[in-house]
């Protein structure tokens, strides 16, 4: 295109069919003369908007521009504004030089802000449930309790009773079904112009926030729940019942933490005392007290085992590429998961005493191993958010593997994303001191918005971890969103594992994205001890590859 004015509605509508952020071929006839983008951010403050300049592609030429919005009004939005003036027939060698600059930045960026948009939706709901997830839960723990209106609520966590017993007489997806649809009608109890809801915390787990005098009916509602059931061409109404821990936020709840860990006591107390709906009161804490007494003294005397789950390499010939340690405790004749004494743990700080046990022992196993002459693998170990309070965290991890001679390269901490949110400034100095040790750094439940952003920006960490549940291959939007997260991860130099794999094809779906790394049941579950170390001695593994997809089926 020569000199003269741009066919701005042509642009438009150029830039609007850019779905997956690329420019087409017709974008190029533009390049003439366009001269700069002006990037800049915008909220909707009282319904007008207020923006902040973040970007400039490079100096201010030209009077005349346009601008194109991206996003909605309820969301920040980006406003891409494009300066113009009249390039010559023959574009300089400057503005050559400026086109991929341009096209490269805007798309960047442009890709960023879809993929915090787009994320943030699937960060904060269950698709699969239609219902809100619990990182919703934590942001609107935050918000009622800075506006002042927490005392108004009481919240319960809901279990629904029988459900394996469901699952051992119909199946699974029988099941399953059954439990949305429990979800659906849960869901629509709460009243949203009370500000009341609903979320599913995973599996027949549930949770909901209403106000306190509507407690009695909550109580009638969760005791019977029809739910239509369809066995092969039969169709039966099968009722569920549920168990219900309960608080009441009272004026003395500072957060969201304490008021879901007086419902966590109180369920425990309802499973172990096999009644349907308990509501927390002192004798229940002070239970909880003698239980913690009980928790670190199965610390001090080592009744914890450490158990290793891999994480698979599928790039060429499937293998151990690493393992990550998980705590299990040994009581009345089974083994405890860290779900069952987590909270416990966290609640009374016996988790931080925990986390060290375990790389403790990984450290001393990595020493023993590597004496037997094993190949290793990178072993990483969970650390709670409750380490951040403690300014030395990262000179005590690093003391812990040197008393043991052991590669700093061969351990790695794992931090998960809603632990340390409130802490970012002493995560940020942790993961820089210990990365600059050539320790490894995982990020886990890597979501988005402004803290994850930040977080990639500012983080020094090696890997991230994305739970694979949260996209659908089957989705375009989903392929997008998982593509883009992917690519800003690796682009910034981070490696992706991908958690919660359940079917070939999904791994496949998500190594077309750009990553190869998984841990997930799928390929191998938590291994003790014995069995870890059969298994750094046979590190392959033979992968059934999932049916060819052409094309056309694509």
């Amino acid at each position: 295109m020569g000199a003269g004015n741009p066919d701005i509605l042509g642009f438009f509508d150029t830039l609007d069919e850019c779905r997956d952020c690329k420019f087409t071929e017709r974008f190029t006839k533009y390049a003439d003369y366009l001269s700069i983008a002006k990037i800049e951010d915008t909220e909707y403050v009282n319904g007008r908007p207020v923006s902040k300049n973040v970007d400039y592609v490079s100096d201010n030429v030209g009077t005349e521009y346009f601008e194109v919005t991206l996003g909605s009004e309820d969301s920040v939005i980006t406003i891409v504004r494009f300066t113009y003036t009249q390039f010559p027939p023959q574009p300089t060698i400057e503005q050559k030089e400026l086109m991929p600059l341009f096209k490269n930045s805007v798309a960047g960026l442009i890709a960023v802000k879809r993929l915090s948009t787009q994320y943030a939706y699937l960060y904060n709901n269950d698709l699969e449930f239609g219902m809100h997830n619990p990182n919703y839960l934590t942001s609107k723990f935050d918000e009622l309790f800075e506006s002042g209106t927490a005392a108004n609520f009481s919240v319960a966590f809901i279990n629904i009773k029988h459900v394996n017993q469901l699952n051992r007489f119909f199946g699974s997806d029988i099941a399953g079904s059954a439990i949305k649809m429990f979800g659906a009608k849960l869901n629509t109890f709460p009243i949203r112009d009370k500000n009341e809801f609903a979320v599913h915390m995973g599996g027949d787990n549930f949770l909901v926030a209403i106000t306190t005098p509507r407690l009695p009916e909550f109580e009638r509602f969760i005791a019977s729940v029809p739910v239509m059931i369809t066995y092969g061409s039969d169709k039966f109404e099968h009722i569920f019942n549920c168990r219900a821990g309960i608080t009441t936020i009272r004026p003395s709840h500072r957060n969201g933490s304490q008021v879901m860990g007086e419902c966590s006591l109180a369920y425990s107390y309802s499973r172990h005392n096999n009644i349907d709906i308990v509501y927390y009161s002192e004798e229940i804490n002070e239970q909880n007290q003698n239980n913690a007494e009980k928790l670190s003294k199965a610390l001090n005397e080592n009744k914890f085992l450490i158990y290793y789950q891999p994480v698979i390499n599928l790039e060429d010939q499937p293998s151990l590429y690493a393992a990550e340690a998980l705590a299990r405790l040994p009581f009345e004749g089974k083994i405890i998961s860290p779900q069952e004494f987590i909270t416990l743990a966290t609640d009374s700080g016996i988790v931080t005493k925990i986390d060290f046990f375990v790389l403790e022992n990984v450290c001393r196993n990595l020493k023993a191993w590597k004496e037997q002459g094993l190949s290793l693998v990178p072993i990483t170990v969970n650390f709670s958010g409750r380490n951040l309070f403690n300014n030395s965290i990262a000179d005590n991890i690093i003391e812990v593997i040197d008393k043991y001679g052991i590669d700093h390269n061969l351990v790695g901490i794992e931090f998960s994303e809603p632990d340390f949110t409130q802490r970012m400034p002493v995560l940020k100095e942790v993961t820089h001191a210990l990365t600059s040790a050539g320790i490894i750094v995982t990020l886990d439940k890597f979501s988005t918005g402004q803290s994850t952003l930040t977080l990639l920006h500012d983080m020094d960490a090696n890997y991230v971890k994305i739970d694979a549940c949260r996209f659908d291959p089957e989705d375009p939007k989903g392929r997008i969103i998982a593509n883009d997260m992917i690519n800003l991860a690796n682009i910034l130099g981070y490696k992706v594992i991908c958690e919660g794999i359940k079917t070939q094809k999904q791994a496949d779906d998500l190594m077309m994205c750009g990553c190869n790394l998984f841990q997930s049941f799928y390929y191998d579950k938590p291994l003790s001890e014995r069995f870890f170390v059969d298994r750094l001695k046979n590190p392959l593994y033979v992968i059934e590859p999932s049916s060819v997809i052409t094309e056309e089926q694509a």
